[in-house]
């Protein structure tokens, strides 16, 4: 199956209905949303996942969209903090169960350097403060999340369009000679026209103030 990839491929209506219902399926070149029977399969549902964040990412960038590029910014900080509170935890799970020290040192393993076990050292108290810190970091997670969720609540409503009344507007505002159909135009190409009419519209604004310091002055 052929998927869209990026914001230069992917059509601007899939990209909102994605974002606002979760159907990766809009991934689909072709794919037809009354086509309910069809289904993705878990590993189809990750590999879309992932290939949807950057395509978010990349138009959080080109749009400069700086509430929704914070947003990003935590759900990274919470994926990489959730990813190593399960390895510690596992191995600290490990341990208590086997008592094996080889288990414990594959702490060591871990790509964060706060988070070590000298076996030249006793091991109980580095045990206590490992369970002390993974405390500490579950619930640095869950706050992290809740400020999330309430992030990504204001971002929804920051972004979310009604496209055939922006594309309307897009087209008298930028007195194009064509009409925009948000089926086939790629969310790159949107993003560029509605940052060039907030550009014309600022245009106009300074224009207009500057028309009336200039009368003001006569």
């Amino acid at each position: 199956m052929k998927i869209y990839k990026s914001c230069a491929t992917l059509p601007i209506r899939r990209f909102f209905r994605i974002f606002e219902t979760n159907d990766l399926r809009n991934l689909i070149i072709g794919f037809n949303e009354e086509n309910d029977e069809f289904e993705l399969t878990p590993e189809e549902q990750e590999k879309f996942k992932d290939i949807f964040e950057t395509i978010y990412y990349e138009y959080s960038e080109i749009s400069e969209n700086h509430k929704l590029r914070a947003s990003l910014k935590k759900q990274l900080l919470i994926n990489e903090w959730t990813f190593l509170y399960t390895m510690v935890s596992s191995i600290l799970e490990l341990y208590k169960e086997h008592g094996e020290l080889s288990t414990l040192s594959l702490i060591n393993n871990i790509d964060d350097q706060k988070y070590r076990i000298d076996t030249t050292k006793p091991i109980n108290p580095q045990v206590d403060k490992l369970v002390k810190e993974m405390k500490y970091l579950k619930n640095k997670i869950r706050i992290f999340k809740l400020k999330l969720l309430e992030s990504n609540t204001n971002v929804k409503k920051d972004v979310k369009s009604d496209l055939d009344r922006d594309a309307l507007y897009l087209e008298r505002n930028l007195e194009l000679k064509r009409s925009i159909d948000p089926d086939i135009t790629t969310v790159s190409s949107w993003v560029k026209m509605i940052l060039m009419s907030k550009q014309k519209a600022k245009d106009y604004v300074r224009n207009t103030n500057h028309h009336k310091r200039s009368r003001g002055r006569d």
